[in-house]
């Protein structure tokens, strides 16, 4: 499901407290309503994977502007595209001047430690993962599991087949909170509902998801669940598809 509300929410939180604890005071300068830089430095997939990465940058754009900033101009996102490039796009934005980043995911987890020990006056924050005993790092985390359970009772009171699915994006303590509060809810409805369970291995592959929702569509399932990143693109793709299908056969559709 969609992070958009819970992630821009939060982001801007993190801005304005992060702000108040560096004791930056908003002022007036030109437009701009502020002297901090923010940058985002994002996990594989980028800005535009309608998932994690596009709420956290949508998040910051709409902090910039009500500050007066533009893109290049008070924020910006540095784009990971493995993640080999963490390390280099962290150093990148604290030597471009930027002054609180975001590490966006519990990937950025060891860059992020070791970048924020080098540079000690510059603010992080640390997206669905926690680094403990760093004064210039926050933690932001999310209660995964309760949104992800009332998915479940959604799914389960939609399904018609009593068959659901699980596409998740790479296995990890963050997306498991996810499986297993989607599959809390089910149960709580109709403990007879049979749930699938994939991963994909990647939260950047579009197709991959597309590959795995048509096989657990195929299989019975009639609502699948995805916490996968860009990779839950291929879901919805399927579940268009699909449903696309169904209605020149004037059959039930499918829901993702």
């Amino acid at each position: 499901m969609n992070k958009k509300i819970i992630g821009l929410g939060l982001t801007a939180v993190a801005v304005l407290g992060l702000a108040a604890c560096g004791n930056r005071a908003a002022r007036e300068k030109g437009k701009a309503k502020t002297d901090l830089k923010v940058a985002i430095v994002t996990d594989t997939g980028g800005v535009d994977d309608k998932s994690f990465n596009q709420s956290a940058w949508e998040g910051l754009q709409a902090w910039g502007k009500d500050n007066g900033l533009s893109k290049g101009n008070g924020f910006d996102y540095f784009q990971s595209a493995s993640e080999s490039d963490y390390a280099t796009n962290l150093d990148t934005a604290s030597s471009s001047g930027y002054k609180l980043i975001f590490g966006i995911g519990y990937a950025l987890h060891d860059a992020i430690e070791k970048t924020a020990a080098d540079n000690k006056n510059i603010h992080y924050v640390i997206i669905d993962d926690v680094i403990q005993e760093k004064n210039n790092v926050a933690s932001v985390t999310f209660a995964d599991n309760e949104a992800a359970y009332l998915a479940g009772i959604a799914a389960a009171k939609t399904t018609k087949s009593k068959k659901v699915g699980f596409v998740g994006g790479v296995k990890s303590e963050v997306i498991t909170r996810f499986e297993k509060g989607f599959e809390a809810g089910v149960k709580s409805v109709d403990s007879s509902i049979q749930i699938q369970v994939d991963y994909a291995g990647s939260f950047g592959d579009a197709a991959k998801g597309k590959t795995i929702a048509a096989a657990q569509y195929a299989s019975g399932a009639d609502v699948i669940y995805q916490a996968a990143g860009g990779t839950g693109a291929g879901v919805f793709s399927e579940a268009k598809a699909v449903n696309e299908k169904k209605k020149k056969q004037k059959s039930l559709g499918h829901w993702s």
